[in-house]
């Protein structure tokens, strides 16, 4: 009887395990998305029917796709470097009073004129005075000509011009100028920026590339998974039919029979009966939440009804290289790309930083048109309308070593990132080869698991037609039943983790790993 106890007990421990189990399986949670499409289109879904809807409807693939283009329009800032820049100014002003010139006074300096004009003021003032050649006489009137003319001289050089006050122009002054700027030569400054502005765009895309496999990781897991609670639902369904005939076969042995089977078998056929109703009703949750799981990984609302086309989960086992799925993944592992660009934009940051110590030409020339009432001054024809050409040089002489300092910044950000290339290349490779042996592990387990389940079946059918004939004990039959339940669910949660695994690895790879076979 020791024993009996002790199969039983070892009977009601093993179904709270498959319970357990069946509860981790089926649980699921989902949140609600945006949109709502027509029950016709999807009611009936593949794997790519739901990996299309969901990128139509992510919200994280939304962001990824406005990264990229705000890489591509600061892409399209840096190339404008390249172009002239053309530049119109308007500028109206008012002054308090009207911008004047005071030309100050000074000596009046007539130079050899001097001599000749005071003859003149001499003669004049002497005609005034009647002296005349005919009057006093030609050799008396040069007396007194030379005498004149010595005292205008001196007058003369005692003389001073006023200070004369000018307007240059009017207090209100519309000023309008078109300027242009051409960059001839930076230093390689700004093709470096260009070629950072290009290679920021490609690390959008690769992230934006990584967020679509995690997309299609996360799909590809609900998916399954739900046919996965389905079909361990349906299993339950299945066991419990099974035991509830298995229930009714030990009552009647009970009450008909040789008297073998007892009524602690039959009581304890339908508590374990009993068991499996209640786990079903968790099994049935589990697959309503896995539903509602994989609509909200779709971007789906949570009342939006789904049904898939697939009803197994699929299984093609491959071979593959472990050493050609790293190399693999390290030409296309997007985590890896965003570093190999971040490589190249460090080598574009260098030549930039020492484009400090190179001079900067450009051409520039500008158009300047005044407008004014007033027209003396500098308000001339000439004036008014001015335009100029040029070239500028600017060349570095000494900024306390900041350009130096630059460029050693910028190669050691070059040195670091490239030691972090290498962490990541064996990081990557490690997961590369956990996911491979993962993949292993469930590979060999659904072979060996689906040969454990046809044992289990015919270990069950056995068991009950023995069972009829009363040939076998009620714990035998109801251990072989839930030893198939157990194998199923177990074969059922191997093929679930074969295609979890393998799109993990598709997931690190960047790429599908059917293509390697």
């Amino acid at each position: 009887m020791k024993t009996v106890d002790y199969k039983w007990g070892s009977l009601s421990v093993l179904l709270s395990v498959v319970l357990i189990l069946i509860g981790i399986w089926g649980t699921a949670n989902g949140e609600t998305a945006v949109g709502k499409l027509h029950e016709k289109n999807l009611l009936n879904l593949t794997l790519q029917d739901c990996i299309d809807i969901a990128f139509q409807k992510s919200l994280v693939r939304g962001v990824s796709q406005t990264s990229i283009q705000i890489a591509e329009a600061q892409r399209n800032q840096a190339l404008s470097a390249r172009w002239p820049q053309l530049k119109f100014s308007m500028t109206a002003m008012r002054w308090d009073e009207s911008p004047n010139f005071v030309f100050p006074s000074q000596p009046l300096s007539l130079g050899a004129a001097a001599q000749p004009f005071a003859e003149a003021i001499a003669a004049t003032q002497l005609a005034k005075l009647g002296i005349t050649p005919d009057s006093v006489g030609l050799a008396a009137y040069n007396n007194y000509l030379g005498a004149a003319t010595a005292d205008a001289l001196n007058n003369l050089d005692a003389a001073k011009m006023p200070e004369y006050n000018v307007k240059l122009m009017d207090r209100d002054l519309l000023s309008s100028t078109l300027s242009l700027i051409y960059p001839l030569y930076t230093g390689g400054k700004i093709s470096a920026l260009t070629k950072q502005a290009k290679i920021g765009v490609e690390v959008s895309r690769e992230e934006a590339r990584r967020t679509d496999l995690q997309i299609v990781k996360d799909v590809k897991q609900y998916y399954y998974g739900h046919i996965l609670a389905k079909k361990i639902h349906q299993l339950g369904r299945d066991t419990l039919e099974r035991f509830e005939a298995t229930e009714a076969l030990t009552e009647s042995l009970y009450r008909n029979g040789s008297g073998r089977v007892k009524k602690t078998d039959y009581l304890r056929t339908k508590m374990i009966t009993a068991a499996l109703r209640s786990a079903i009703e968790v099994m049935k949750s589990g697959e309503e939440l896995s539903k509602s799981a994989l609509g909200n990984a779709m971007g789906l609302s949570w009342d939006t009804p789904i049904g898939l086309a697939e009803t197994d989960i699929p299984f093609h086992p491959y071979s593959a290289d472990l050493s050609t799925l790293v190399e693999k993944a390290g030409r296309t592992n997007p985590q890896m790309m965003q570093v190999r660009l971040g490589l190249q934009a460090m080598e574009e940051k260098i030549t930039e930083a020492k484009a400090g110590h190179l001079p900067i030409v450009a051409f520039i020339g500008d158009y300047t048109h005044l407008d004014s009432s007033y027209m003396g001054g500098i308000m001339t024809d000439e004036n008014k309308n001015s335009w100029r050409i040029g070239l500028s040089l600017e060349l570095p002489i000494f900024n306390g070593f900041r350009t130096k300092s630059e460029v050693r910044e910028a190669r050691h950000r070059l040195e670091k990132l490239q030691k972090e290339n290498l962490l990541l290349k064996e990081g990557v490779a490690l997961m590369v080869k956990n996911a491979f042996l993962q993949i292993a592990r469930s590979q060999g387990q659904v072979i060996s698991m689906k040969e454990a389940l046809d044992l289990a079946v015919e270990n069950r059918e056995l068991n009950v037609r023995a069972y009829q004939q009363e040939m076998v004990e009620t714990q035998d039959v109801i251990e072989a039943q839930l030893m198939e339940f157990v194998m199923h669910g177990q074969y059922l949660k191997a093929l679930y983790d074969f295609q979890t695994n393998s799109g993990e690895l598709e997931f690190i790879i960047g790429k599908s790993i059917c293509e390697n076979q």
